[in-house]
């Protein structure tokens, strides 16, 4: 019983952690005027980094799968390299 809380509360925090992530990579698309927003593209790459640790630490504790942590930080990159592509195609346009 005490297994399931603990796991409950990992998988809280890795969703809220994956939430904030979301959250900057929206602002820095939603960033008007200066469109490279590199510390915004430095922090979401250390948030990324940290949370791939936190999945590590998840799976080895079995709270989640391997292939559900892959495909989390998957979808993050994903997101990650569009809005670097967006920035990179909209600061050539410029």
């Amino acid at each position: 019983m005490e297994n399931n809380l603990i796991f409950i509360k990992v998988r809280k925090r890795i969703e809220e952690d994956v939430m904030k992530i979301e959250e900057m990579i929206n602002a820095c698309v939603s960033v008007k005027g200066q469109r490279t927003c590199p510390l915004y593209q430095d922090v979401i790459d250390t948030q990324i980094y940290g949370l791939s640790k936190e999945i590590n630490i998840a799976v080895e504790i079995g709270c989640i799968s391997e292939e559900a942590g892959r495909i989390i930080l998957a979808d993050l990159e994903d997101k990650a390299s569009e809005m670097y592509n967006t920035v990179i195609q909209e600061s050539k346009a410029n």
